[in-house]
C-alpha cells in the first residue's frame, strides 16, 4: 500500500489569515455541495463550501492541490480542541450530518443553499459540558428500520467517565406547564436563586356565586419541580402593578423582592351602578430566603416512595409604604438605591443598613404618569403615557456633603402612550406603545439639546404590552450581517444586546434585530421592488380594504423609518419560484447592483452570464441566514 500527496497550506486553501493548529478535519456532503470542516485547538471551527463536482474531479483524477473554497467562516464553538464524529456506525459517502464536540456536543447538518445548520445539543445532565468525544452505537440500518429519528452514542468525558447518550436528530422545544391556580400577570426570574416570582390575579366568588373583585397574590415557584415554595396574598381590592428583584451586595448580601400595587375603592353611582376607582397604592418589600425547615412534597398520589424533600424558599415581610397613587414601575439602581414610579412622580429610595429603613433621598416630577422604568448606570429611562419616554440622570451623594439629585435631562419630541421602554445602549432607548408603534430614540450629540433624536420607528399593527432586550441564539453558523448595539460597560448582561423582543396582547412575539448597512440597503431595495411589481404578480403583497393596520403604512403620526418588514423577505424566499425571484431582481437595477456588491466575491459580477439569477441567490442566502436566528 502506497500513499502520496502534496502538502498544502490550510491558510492558502481556505483564505485564513493565520495558520492555526488543526485538531480535526471532516468532509461533509450534500447533493450539490461539499463542506470542508476544520476543527482548531483553540475551540474554533472553520468551514467552507465548494461544488461537489469539483471535488469529485479531483478525487477521481490525480492528487494535487485542494480546489479553492473561497472565504472561510469561523465559528466560536468552545474552549477545548474541536473534534468530529460520524452520526452513523458506517461512514456513508452521502452523509449530511456530523457531530462536533468542544466541551458541548453540536449537530451539524448540510442545509440548502450551501449553508450549514449547526445546532447545540441540550439535555438534563450537566456532564454535557465536558464531553471529550462521541462514538456512534446505532447503525444507519437500525435507524431506518425502526423509523426513529434518534441515535445512541457512547460519550467519554474529560472528567474520566463515560455514558451512553440518546440524541434526537429533530430539534424541539421543551415546554413544561406549571399550574398556578390563578392568572399570571407579572413573572420575574430571580438571578441568584433561579426561582420564578409570579404575581397572579385571583378572582374569588361572591355570595351569589358570581365573580367578586379580583385581588393579587405573589408566588415563588421552583422551575425544576414546578412546586410552589411560598405564597402571599395581598389586601382586598388591591392588584399588583410592578414586580422587581433588588439585590444588595456588600459585607452582607440582601435579597429583596419589591412589589408595587394599586388599591381600589367601590363607589355607587346612580346611573352606572357600582364603579371602582384607583385611590392609591403600596410599595411592599419581602426578603427571599431559604426555608429553615425543609418540607416534604408529594410527587404523585401513588403509594410508595413518592415524597421529595424540598428545601425551598420563603418570603419574609420586611417593609411597606402607602402611596397616594399606583406604584406602576420599579427598578434597582446600583447597590443601595431603588427607583419607584408613583403616578407622575419618580422617587429614589435608599437603604440605610445601619438604621434598617428606607429613606427617600430625591424625586423628580413629570407631566404625565409613568408606565415603565429601566436603568443603565446612573441614567434612568421612564416610559410615559403621553410623552413617549423621558431620560433622567441620578447623581449620588458627594463627599463634600452634597445630597443625591435626580434631574430630567431629555424627553422625546413626539407623543406616544408607551407600554414599555428599555435601554439598548447607554445612548439608545427603545420603546413600544400600546397601539403597537415601536421606536428607538438616541441621546443628542449636543448636550444643550433637550429633545431626543428619533432613530427608527415602525408600526407593528397589533396592541403591545411588553418589550425586552435579548441575545440571538445562533446555530453557530454566524451571520455577519447581524450587528450588536453599542456596548454598555456598566451593564455586562446587555453589553452584547442584539435584538428587541416585543410581546403583543394577543400572545404574538415579534423579534427585531439590527443588521448591517449593506444588508439594510439590499432588503430595502427588495421591499420597494416587490411593491412596484405589477398588481397580479405573486411578489406584490395584497392589501385589502379592511387592512387598516397595514404595517408598511402604519397608523402612527410618526413615519416608519429605518425598519425592514420581514413579511416581504419571507414572501420572497418561501412563496416565490426561482423565475419569479429573478423577475423581481431584474426589475430593479439598483437592487441587482447592491446585491452583487454585497457578496464581495469575484464570482458574482454584472459581467456574469446571468447577473439577475446570481443576485437573487445572494439575496436568498442573506434572508435564510437571518431567518435561522432565534432569541434567548
Amino acid at each position: 500500500m502506497q500513499a502520496s500527496g502534496k502538502q498544502e497550506d490550510l491558510g492558502d486553501c481556505m483564505d485564513i489569515d493565520t495558520n492555526p493548529v488543526v485538531s480535526d478535519i471532516y468532509v461533509l456532503y450534500s447533493s450539490t455541495s461539499l463542506y470542508i470542516l476544520v476543527g482548531l485547538r483553540d475551540g474554533r471551527m472553520v468551514w467552507s463550501a465548494s461544488d461537489v463536482r469539483l471535488f469529485a474531479d479531483m478525487v477521481n483524477g490525480t492528487h494535487g492541490a485542494l480546489p479553492l473554497f473561497g472565504e472561510a467562516t469561523f465559528v466560536e464553538v468552545g474552549k477545548v480542541p474541536v473534534s468530529f464524529a460520524s452520526t452513523t456506525l458506517q461512514l456513508q459517502p452521502s452523509a449530511h450530518t456530523v457531530f462536533m464536540c468542544s466541551g458541548l456536543p453540536y449537530m451539524i447538518k448540510a442545509g440548502r443553499l450551501s449553508q450549514l445548520e449547526i445546532t447545540p445539543c441540550t439535555g438534563e445532565s450537566n456532564d454535557l459540558e465536558s464531553i471529550h468525544c462521541i462514538v456512534p452505537l446505532t447503525t444507519s440500518a437500525d435507524t431506518e428500520s425502526t423509523g426513529c429519528e434518534a441515535g445512541r452514542f457512547l460519550a467519554t468525558f474529560s472528567t474520566g467517565g463515560a455514558s451512553v447518550l440518546e440524541v434526537e436528530f429533530q430539534a424541539r422545544c421543551s415546554i413544561c406547564p406549571y399550574p398556578v391556580d390563578s392568572e399570571p400577570r407579572r413573572v420575574v426570574v430571580d438571578p441568584d436563586t433561579g426561582m420564578l416570582l409570579v404575581a397572579s390575579v385571583v378572582r374569588p366568588q361572591d355570595a351569589t356565586g358570581g365573580v367578586a373583585f379580583s385581588t393579587s397574590c405573589l408566588k415563588v415557584i421552583d422551575p425544576g419541580t414546578g412546586s410552589i415554595c411560598a405564597e402571599v396574598r395581598f389586601q382586598p381590592f388591591e392588584l399588583v402593578c410592578s414586580l422587581a428583584t433588588w439585590h444588595i451586595r456588600g459585607l452582607k448580601s440582601y435579597r429583596y423582592v419589591c412589589v408595587g400595587t394599586t388599591q381600589f375603592s367601590e363607589q355607587t353611582d346612580g346611573q352606572s351602578g357600582l364603579t371602582r376607582q384607583a385611590v392609591g397604592g403600596r410599595l411592599v418589600i419581602y426578603n427571599l430566603k431559604p426555608r429553615r425547615k425543609p418540607r416534604k412534597t408529594q410527587l404523585s398520589p401513588d403509594a410508595g416512595q413518592n415524597m421529595l424533600v424540598d428545601p425551598g424558599f420563603e418570603l419574609k415581610y420586611v417593609w411597606e409604604s402607602d402611596r397616594n397613587g399606583p406604584v406602576s414601575a420599579l427598578s434597582s439602581l446600583g447597590d443601595s438605591y431603588l427607583v419607584v414610579a408613583v403616578s407622575t412622580t419618580i422617587l429614589v429610595l435608599k437603604l440605610d443598613i445601619v438604621q434598617r429603613q428606607l429613606i427617600e433621598c430625591c424625586e423628580c416630577s413629570l407631566r404625565f404618569a409613568a408606565t415603565s422604568i429601566d436603568v443603565c448606570g446612573t441614567n434612568i429611562v421612564v416610559g410615559s403615557k403621553r410623552e413617549a419616554v423621558n431620560l433622567l440622570r441620578f447623581t449620588p451623594a458627594q463627599s463634600d456633603g452634597t445630597s443625591e439629585r435626580l434631574d430630567l435631562v431629555h424627553s422625546a419630541r413626539f407623543g406616544a402612550n408607551t407600554a414599555d421602554a428599555r435601554f439598548l445602549a447607554s445612548d439608545l432607548v427603545a420603546g413600544v406603545d400600546h397601539n403597537g408603534f415601536l421606536f428607538v430614540v438616541g441621546v443628542p450629540g449636543d448636550s444643550v439639546e433637550f429633545a431626543l433624536d428619533f432613530v427608527l420607528g415602525m408600526h407593528l399593527g397589533i396592541p403591545c404590552s411588553r418589550l425586552q432586550v435579548g441575545r440571538l441564539v445562533r446555530r453557530l453558523d454566524d451571520c455577519a450581517h447581524i450587528v450588536p448595539w453599542s456596548g454598555m460597560p456598566s451593564m455586562s448582561s446587555r453589553s452584547q444586546a442584539e435584538c428587541l423582543v416585543v410581546g403583543a396582547v394577543s400572545g404574538a412575539v415579534w423579534t427585531l434585530a439590527r443588521i448591517s448597512r449593506d444588508a439594510f440597503e439590499v432588503l430595502g431595495c427588495l421591499e420597494q421592488a416587490m411593491m412596484d411589481m405589477p398588481p397580479l404578480h405573486p411578489a406584490r403583497p395584497l392589501v385589502t380594504k379592511n387592512d387598516t393596520l397595514n404595517r408598511a403604512r402604519g397608523r402612527s403620526s410618526v413615519k416608519s423609518v429605518g425598519v425592514i418588514d420581514g413579511t416581504f423577505s419571507t414572501l420572497f424566499v418561501e412563496h416565490l419560484t426561482d423565475a419569479e425571484r429573478i423577475d423581481v431582481v431584474r426589475s430593479s437595477p439598483e437592487l441587482m447592483q447592491k446585491a452583487l456588491t454585497m457578496s464581495r466575491s469575484d464570482t458574482f459580477t454584472l459581467d456574469s452570464p446571468d447577473p439577475g439569477a446570481q443576485a437573487a441567490t445572494i439575496i436568498v442566502h442573506l434572508i435564510s441566514a437571518l431567518n435561522r436566528l432565534s432569541v434567548c
